[in-house]
């Protein structure tokens, strides 16, 4: 495998992402991790205060290289390549594989939060937009086929939230399988408390041990493409809806953006680590990982903003029409039936406006109208006009006699508000990590440099390092 890292200018730029921000990252998270690993073996007396302070000026070499250098290489492998005693160390102590699956499993940490984040917004921005359509009605289109089916359209944005809460408790459950550090290393087989120390030092759930390293990693990845695969597939379904009924032209960047989403979901769903051990071919896997996760992390948000400005206003406004469309075609059915059954063309309107009128102020579905009320709000009109009525209103969302669709929505909705405010405690609005990579505002991640052995000073200000 090439000594570099293949078309990573490439692959930002089809990302849209910035690589000098990109960069930026990437260095900020390896020195998070490296420093909080010395810290810990360190302090247990695993390692000597020389290898940490020799780390320490080979990290603020590379944090000093400027943004615009065209390096491509991970930290890691800068390194390796440097002759860094402190990495021949964590060879010695993990082997190479499991240096880079531990780093690995501190990057799927922190971008597993920014995905969580968005998705937990934007499951509480949708269920608020369900809030303004709760008697809108909405035709269910299928491309390439008639519309076949009608429904509240308030249901459909909260089943659309409920697809985002789907996906996100699989991720916080897939990840909480790899979010601790493995320690199958050569050095611990009798005395762990130096690793214990480590994961706690990187904010991990404890300690892991697998015999197979790299299959709790696919595992994660393949788990994480098919949720989010699931979850584009289902949004543009739901733009497809919304775009139809509303007669809105064509959201580009929404339906660009899933099917970017959809992409990038395939790529990781196919991603496997080398067969052949080494740091340059798993440092590659690794880093080309974390690339696909930055583009799917740029995706969501774009999403997130663009579905949220589909639905206020506009919604509103075009459903209206679409309502007054929908009783204006119930009201010519009845009326072309009632002169069919004999009626002259006066009786039969007469008749049926009399009928809707008398629906709508006493709040009544049609099945709630009996036979023997019928003389009683028209002379002309028939027991056949009312179980016409009652067939064309029978799946209308705008019929009380939907309030049971309306109760469970109302009900899955606010159990889902629930469970979206109770994570929003744990995510923050927007952190650091995405606003750095997508604004190429990642200032604040040098390091320290003033000669000291206290470890934890060094440590890059990053905060989702302790966030679980």
């Amino acid at each position: 495998m090439s000594e570099r890292m293949p078309n990573d200018k490439l692959m930002m730029e089809r990302l849209g992402t910035d690589p000098s921000a990109w960069s930026r990252i990437e260095t900020a998270q390896t020195c998070d991790f490296l420093m909080a690993v010395a810290g810990a073996l360190g302090e247990s007396g695993k390692v000597a205060t020389r290898h940490v302070d020799a780390l320490r000026m080979d990290l603020t070499g590379i944090q000093s290289i400027p943004q615009s250098s065209s390096r491509q290489d991970p930290p890691l492998l800068v390194l390796a390549r440097s002759g860094c005693e402190f990495i021949k160390l964590l060879e010695a102590r993990y082997g190479r594989d499991r240096l880079v699956l531990n780093l690995f499993r501190h990057n799927i940490k922190a971008w597993s939060q920014e995905i969580c984040a968005i998705l937990n917004r934007w499951g509480q921005t949708t269920l608020k937009n369900s809030e303004k359509v709760l008697n809108r009605s909405i035709v269910i289109y299928n491309p390439g086929h008639e519309p076949d089916d009608e429904r509240l359209f308030s249901s459909l944005i909260v089943d659309m939230a409920g697809k985002i809460d789907d996906c996100l408790e699989a991720i916080q459950s897939i990840v909480a399988r790899i979010e601790s550090w493995h320690c199958d290393s050569f050095a611990t087989q009798d005395d762990d408390s130096a690793d214990r120390m480590v994961a706690d030092r990187l904010g991990m759930r404890g300690l892991a041990h697998e015999t197979a390293p790299g299959q709790e990693e696919e595992y994660f990845v393949r788990r994480l493409s098919l949720e989010l695969s699931h979850l584009a597939q289902f949004t543009s379904h739901v733009t497809t809806q919304v775009t139809m009924n509303l007669d809105l032209p064509v959201n580009v960047l929404l339906e660009m953006r899933a099917k970017s989403l959809q992409t990038e979901a395939n790529r990781l769903f196919n991603f496997e680590w080398p067969t052949s051990p080494g740091l340059v071919a798993m440092e590659v896997a690794r880093n080309q990982v974390m690339m696909i996760l930055a583009g799917m992390s740029e995706a969501l948000l774009d999403i997130e903003q663009e579905s949220t400005r589909l639905f206020p206003g506009r919604l509103a406004g075009h459903a209206a029409g679409r309502q007054l469309q929908r009783v204006e075609s119930v009201r010519g059915n009845l009326i072309a039936d009632a002169m069919v059954a004999g009626l002259s063309a006066t009786e039969a309107e007469d008749s049926v406006i009399a009928l809707l009128a008398f629906a709508e102020k006493h709040d009544l579905a049609a099945d709630g109208i009996i036979i023997s009320e019928l003389a009683r709000i028209h002379p002309a009109l028939m027991p056949r006009t009312l179980q016409r009525f009652q067939e064309l209103t029978a799946h209308d969302p705008l019929s009380q006699g939907r309030s049971a669709e309306k109760s469970r929505g109302a009900g899955k909705s606010n159990r889902l508000l629930g469970r979206f405010m109770e994570r929003a405690q744990r995510f923050p609005v927007m952190t650091a990590l995405i606003a750095a990579l997508f604004t190429s505002l990642c200032g604040g991640c040098g390091l320290k440099t003033s000669p000291r052995s206290e470890v934890e000073d060094l440590r890059p200000e990053i905060p989702f390092r302790n966030g679980k």
